[in-house]
């Protein structure tokens, strides 16, 4: 338990991004009139996923009762929350694929989050080994505003037609990656990648309905860069790292 304000205060915005996941399931079940702001809700447990972090960091109050916490926030925002909209709305008609579709989403996030409790003490500050479990969740979240939204007519219809099956390949291929071995940087720990992501996520709340749909899209290409862009920045921080050792000058931090 947090012994001091420096820890308090931290583990205030992970309980807040657990309510948001929470509140994100209890609306998607609520049916249609409330699948946007389920959306929206994951999309907040997101910011306040990567704010508890940075505050711990600043403050000096990291500890292991907030590192634990975290993953209860991010197996309930970003892997349970996610999977229950796809069932209430891309897989309406498909009642076959439903319950197994989910399934996949959920496994996969246990599996993905098992692991990185288990085999990355440092959580991610050298870079993560697969997919981090909330690009999956973005990418969930962004298409169902983009269908709810309707600013661009039924282009972005999640139930049924071509951009449905794109939304659920893009599905596999991330619940896919979370589980491979397959590096990615953090992206939240560059403050002027951080900064622009919490002024997008803000802005989907705007009651204005073209403001909200443009800045969900930008955050959608932000995500499919990162997706196909991450492993090879990666890989060419390690060759950096590598030719700095075999120079005899310091090796750079990868999660620079």
């Amino acid at each position: 338990m947090p012994t001091n304000w420096r820890q308090i205060i931290p583990t205030l915005f992970t309980l807040a991004a657990m309510l948001c996941g929470f509140f994100s399931i209890l609306l998607a079940l609520e049916g249609t009139p409330y699948y946007l702001l389920s959306a929206q809700f994951i999309m907040l447990a997101m910011i306040l996923d990567g704010i508890d972090g940075k505050v711990a960091r600043l403050l000096k109050g990291t500890s292991a009762f907030g590192a634990e916490l975290d993953t209860y926030v991010d197996m309930t925002a970003f892997g349970l929350a996610p999977a229950i909209l796809i069932y209430q709305v891309a897989l309406q008609h498909h009642n076959d694929w439903r319950i197994a579709m989910t399934a996949v989403v959920v496994l996969s996030g246990m599996i993905r989050l098992a692991r990185f409790k288990v085999k990355d003490p440092l959580r991610g500050q050298g870079g993560y080994c697969g997919l981090p479990i909330t690009v999956s969740a973005g990418w969930v979240a962004i298409f169902v505003l983009l269908s709810e939204t309707r600013t661009f007519g039924d282009y972005f219809s999640l139930g049924q037609g071509p951009v449905g099956v794109i939304f659920l390949l893009g599905v596999l291929v991330m619940i896919v990656l979370q589980v491979s071995n397959v590096p990615y940087p953090k992206p939240t720990k560059l403050t002027i990648v951080f900064i622009p992501s919490i002024v997008l996520v803000v802005l989907l709340f705007v009651r204005n309905m073209n403001i909200a749909p443009m800045a969900a899209l930008i955050i959608m290409v932000a995500g499919v860069i990162y997706l196909v862009l991450g492993p090879l920045y990666m890989h060419m921080i390690k060759s950096r790292a590598a030719k700095s050792c075999s120079t005899g000058q310091a090796p750079l931090d990868a999660a620079n």
